[in-house]
C-alpha cells in the first residue's frame, strides 16, 4: 500500500518533535528513503535527518591533527570508505549541481557563518563526489565518513535546506556550548574551523535528499567542550 507523502510527512515532523536523543540516533539509522508515496502538487513538507549533524569524539591532539587533514589512528576515527554494501545499488535519479546550484549553496551557508564570525567556505569538488556517491543508495542516514556531514530531505532547493539547519540555533544554549542531538546541523554549519564544503542532491522515490560534507569536520567534542566554545560563536561575532 502506498503512504500519502502528507502522512509521512505528518509523521517525520512529529518525530523530530518529539523523539529523546536516544530515539533519534535510533531512527537515524532506520529512515529508508525508498518507500512508495503518492505524488502531490504541493511542496513537500520538509525535514532534517531526525538523528543529528555528525558527530565526531577526539582529543584535542588527535583534532590538531583533523585540521591537518590528518586521520589520527583511534577507535573513534570515522570510517573513509562507503560501505560497498550501501552504495552497490543505485536509487533514484542523479543530479549534476549547476553553478549556479553551487553558488547559492555556498552563499546560504557563508551568509549564516559571517554571522558568528566564521569564515566563507569554499567548494570541494571531492568531498561532494563523496556525498553523491553515498546518495546513490538514497539511504537517509550519515555515512560515517571523514567529512562533517549533514542530511535533509523534502525541501525545495538548497538555500531552504540550509536555513533549516540553521534555525537549530534556537535550541543552542551559547553560555553551555557543547553537541546536542537538536543542534547538530546548526554547529556545523556555522563551524569556524571548516574551510570547505561539497553537497549533493538526489531525487528518491519519496522525496529530494540533500546532504553537504564539510572539511574539517565540526561537532568535535572534547572532555572540556573547548572546541565548541572556539568555533560555534554567539551571533554578531565579528570576522
Amino acid at each position: 500500500m502506498k503512504i500519502p507523502r502528507s502522512v509521512l510527512a505528518a509523521v517525520a515532523a512529529l518525530l523530530v518533535a518529539s523523539a529523546s536523543s536516544a530515539q533519534q540516533d535510533a531512527l537515524d539509522m532506520d529512515t529508508d528513503m525508498n518507500a512508495a508515496v503518492e505524488p502531490t502538487s504541493a511542496d513537500p513538507v520538509g525535514f532534517l535527518n531526525v538523528g543529528r549533524g555528525r558527530l565526531v569524539s577526539v582529543t584535542s591532539s588527535e583534532y590538531e591533527s583533523i585540521e591537518r587533514g590528518e586521520w589520527p589512528d583511534t577507535s573513534s576515527k570515522p570510517g573513509e570508505e562507503i560501505n560497498p554494501d550501501a552504495a552497490a545499488t543505485a536509487v533514484g535519479t542523479a543530479v549534476v549541481l549547476s553553478q549556479d546550484e553551487i553558488k547559492s549553496v555556498l552563499e546560504a551557508h557563508n551568509k549564516l557563518r559571517a554571522l558568528h564570525g566564521a569564515p566563507a567556505l569554499t567548494w570541494n569538488a571531492e568531498s561532494a563526489k563523496f556525498g553523491d556517491d553515498w546518495l546513490k543508495s538514497c539511504e537517509f542516514k550519515h555515512s560515517g565518513g571523514k567529512y562533517g556531514e549533514n542530511l535533509a530531505a523534502g525541501y525545495k532547493d538548497f538555500p531552504t535546506a540550509v536555513q533549516a539547519w540553521y534555525d537549530e540555533i534556537k535550541s543552542y544554549d551559547f553560555s553551555n556550548p557543547g553537541f546536542t542531538g537538536a543542534t547538530g546541523h546548526f554547529t556545523q554549519v556555522v563551524w569556524k574551523s571548516s574551510k570547505t564544503l561539497g553537497c549533493a542532491k538526489r531525487i528518491c522515490p519519496a522525496w529530494n535528499v540533500y546532504i553537504c560534507e564539510y572539511d574539517p569536520p565540526g561537532n568535535i567534542v572534547t572532555k572540556d567542550n573547548s572546541y565548541f566554545k572556539n568555533n560555534v560563536l554567539p551571533l554578531g561575532t565579528k570576522l
